[in-house]
């Protein structure tokens, strides 16, 4: 698996420039449940990449992603668990029990799980996780030996792959189809890359502690604060072609599915 995890990371290296804080967190054989902020389709993808190599981690994954052709075997090899797609409005109690047990059933074996607390991608530079459930009812009846780590992201907001330009989730397939011409037509070592950050940090004690005295909106504001600590993100354009002009990319007026738009004070966005 680790192999696997290398060759991944190392294709995705060709256009992220990757950045880890906190990884000694990570390094244990602790179970663990990893919780990050969720900036676009790819970062899954591009953490595991990281996770793999140091600790294995199973993904919780919409269904409609862990459906789709050849990206669905690559994720058995990670015994990744499809769910329902929440993101879609699913609200059904016992997708909230399967997701729960699961969980649980892999700590107590040892395992550790990677879930994102919002269930979709953001609709801006900042996360909100609202009113959803999972990681509160999986900390409730959390073993005590589980560690639970929060992942603070950034750097995808703005990539082909966020929601950033259109305000929905980009198709899978076709998005990933680009990816691959603009390593392609970059001749793979040439791709202008995207500086991308993750950062572990260690939220076991006052998140399991959280949730127990905590209302469900209240603990999940307390993983906001997390999550946006270093404020909203700005939008960045990358180009796709190391010859490409240092241009400049005109953010839509309207957005649709946008929480808050704030396009008027980043308007225009220098590619780097």
């Amino acid at each position: 698996m680790k192999n696997l995890a290398k060759i991944v990371n190392w294709i995705v290296s060709r256009r992220y420039d990757i950045n880890i804080i906190g990884e000694d967190v990570i390094c244990d054989a602790t179970p663990k449940i990893f919780i990050p902020n969720h900036q676009a389709e790819v970062d899954p993808i591009v953490l595991l990449s990281v996770l793999q190599k140091k600790h294995k981690a199973a993904p919780m994954i919409s269904a409609a992603y862990y459906n789709v052709p050849i990206f669905k075997q690559i994720l058995d090899l990670v015994d990744s668990v499809p769910v329902s797609d929440l993101d879609k409005g699913v609200r059904d109690a016992n997708v909230m029990n399967t997701i729960r047990d699961s969980a649980i059933n892999a700590f107590n074996k040892g395992d550790s799980i990677l879930l994102y607390p919002a269930g979709h991608l953001c609709n801006q530079g900042f996360e909100i996780v609202g009113n959803k459930q999972s990681v509160y009812n999986i900390l409730e009846s959390a073993p005590d030996n589980l560690q639970v780590l929060g992942v603070r992201m950034s750097g995808f907001w703005g990539s082909m792959w966020s929601r950033a330009w259109i305000g929905v989730s980009p198709a899978f397939t076709i998005t990933l189809l680009k990816s691959i011409m603009v390593l392609i037509v970059n001749l793979v070592f040439f791709v202008p890359k995207r500086k991308v950050v993750f950062e572990f940090f260690d939220i076991t004690k006052e998140a399991k502690e959280k949730a127990k005295v905590l209302k469900r909106r209240e603990f999940n504001e307390y993983l906001e604060k997390l999550y946006n600590k270093n404020g909203e993100e700005k939008i960045r354009y990358i180009r796709y072609h190391f010859l490409a002009p240092k241009l400049v990319r005109k953010i839509p007026k309207e957005i649709k599915g946008v929480i808050n738009d704030r396009s008027e004070e980043i308007e225009f966005i220098k590619i780097k």
